[in-house]
């Protein structure tokens, strides 16, 4: 059978990775080939994957220089360009597929055809020892647009993650890539944002999710090690939001989520620790979108600031 599916794993950990490794080489389907983006590195990753050599179609490639430490997005694009499938199913290496995931990606092929471009799991997000500590809410039956899942994101009522989206090349290719934000902090969210509306939506994919491994510790959204990064891509997703949907600045429910995500970085991700211009520069971001939403937020900040600091 020919392999239409590419399985890409930019790959540094390997805590996981015979985990999701197990997780793929049961797939009830076997039309697809696993990519191994070996970002330089320190822990013998080869030695892991090569158990599998036998058990699935699988290519390592180690790379000589680690460029996760400085441009993620770029590390994701290289693994990527490994991949010469139609079709790509962007994974990591701690997360979990289920048994029939790649079945399930083929049927929605076979009825839709590669030119729609995205599909979407469920989601549920593991902790280290694989229990289940959050689940999205059911999927909608019907194709949601970049710009609703923009906004469900802005407001809180998903997590997302990598492995939950399948995407075609052409899509891919067509956008550029992926977005890039420092520490791609935002890369990933502006990125599905942007192919879910040049694909027409993402099609739901029913059924048992992905698992999302989320460990403090070994994950920058639960770290406190970057705050000035965050900060940066931050700004810079909320200018990126104000051109790319540059036609819905006037929408209150955009106004509303972004002012919400605002808050929700400042106050609970950075748990408020950051200075002034970091304020300022985020609600510089936040103007081209809607002055009041800019001014709101400032007010609301600085406000929660002086409360703490009489603490």
């Amino acid at each position: 059978m020919e392999e239409k599916i590419a399985i890409v794993i930019p790959a540094y950990k390997c805590r996981f990775l015979r985990q999701t490794l197990d997780s793929i080489v049961v797939q009830t389907c076997r039309s697809f080939t696993v990519y191994i983006g070996d970002d330089a590195s320190p822990q013998n990753l080869k030695e892991i994957v090569s158990d599998y050599a036998d058990k699935m179609n699988i290519v390592y490639r180690r790379f000589d220089t680690n460029l996760g430490g400085v441009d993620l997005p770029g590390h994701w694009d290289r693994c990527i360009a490994l991949a010469k499938e139609p079709v790509i199913w962007f994974f990591s290496d701690d997360d979990l597929m289920p048994q029939d995931g790649v079945e399930r990606i083929i049927k929605a092929l076979e009825c839709y055809g590669t030119r729609h471009g995205m599909f979407r799991f469920p989601l549920a997000v593991i902790d280290e020892n694989g229990k289940i500590i959050h689940k999205n809410p059911s999927l909608q039956e019907y194709p949601v647009s970049g710009y609703q899942f923009l906004l469900d994101k802005l407001e809180g009522r998903i997590y997302s993650a990598a492995c939950e989206y399948v995407f075609t090349r052409d899509i891919y290719e067509r956008i550029g890539g992926f977005v890039k934000f420092p520490l791609a902090w935002c890369s990933d969210d502006a990125t599905w944002t942007s192919i879910g509306e040049n694909a027409g939506g993402m099609i739901p994919l029913p059924g048992k999710p992905v698992c999302w491994r989320n460990v403090m510790g070994e994950n920058i959204s639960c770290s406190f090690n970057y705050d000035e990064e965050k900060i940066a891509a931050t700004r810079q997703f909320i200018k990126w939001v104000s051109v790319f949907y540059s036609d819905r600045l006037q929408d209150r429910k955009l106004q509303h989520a972004i002012k919400k995500y605002a808050h929700t970085i400042l106050h609970y991700s950075l748990q408020d620790r950051y200075k002034l211009h970091d304020l300022m520069g985020i609600c510089r971001s936040l103007w081209y979108i809607c002055p009041s939403v800019s001014l709101s937020v400032a007010f609301r900040m600085c406000k929660l600031k002086l409360r703490n600091r009489k603490r």
